[in-house]
């Protein structure tokens, strides 16, 4: 298997709140050109290989939790548009559903000719677009970064009522493996420097 069949992961969640409906498996995807100034993940801008997956064992082991489904973001995920359509393509064929976030908006990729990028909307059932901005930054209800960021319902999974979820997501997740401590979601200001602070 040649490389640029790989999907290149920044990170894994089996399980978590904050990236879509019900419980998920999330995959962060490393790689990013965009860069949007006060990303929540700065750490995965750069296009350099960090785990390299076959999208379709990663779905497989993945899928074994009890979830909803996986949240494909990053990073952006559809600058490895080929790779994460594979994902989500064998997410869906095993009866999951499929959340894609994007900082470039709905209308840009849905008139793009790159490469994967048709498949990866076609295996999408929700996707959060549009690009991060620090000025419009969410007030921690939901899972969209700032208020700019639309909810396109690409298939019947999901609707409009995914927004009664909103006040039962948690503003944050925290999870500890030995001395290591990461963490999902969007905090206010203040709990953002304090969660800062505590995984240094």
């Amino acid at each position: 298997m040649s490389a640029d069949t790989l999907l290149n992961v920044a990170a894994v969640r089996p399980r978590t709140q904050t990236n879509g409906p019900g419980w998920r498996a999330a995959v962060w995807v490393q790689g990013c050109t965009l860069r949007c100034p006060g990303c929540f993940n700065p750490d995965t801008h750069a296009h350099d290989p960090r785990r390299l997956w076959s999208p379709e064992t990663l779905a497989d082991e993945l899928m074994q939790e009890d979830v909803e489904g996986v949240t494909i973001l990053g990073g952006e995920p559809f600058e490895q548009a080929a790779a994460c359509a594979r994902l989500a393509a064998r997410t869906r064929s095993l009866g999951r559903s499929v959340v894609t976030y994007s900082g470039y908006t709905a209308a840009y990729l849905q008139r793009s000719r790159l490469l994967g990028v048709e498949a990866l909307l076609a295996a999408t059932d929700l996707l959060i677009a549009g690009p991060y901005v620090a000025a419009k930054r969410n007030d921690g209800r939901g899972w969209h970064g700032s208020s700019n960021q639309e909810f396109v319902f690409l298939t019947d999974r999901y609707d409009e009522r995914v927004y009664e979820r909103f006040d039962r997501v948690p503003v944050v997740e925290a999870w500890v493996d030995g001395r290591a401590a990461t963490w999902s979601g969007i905090p206010g200001d203040e709990l953002a420097v304090e969660i800062t602070e505590l995984v240094r």
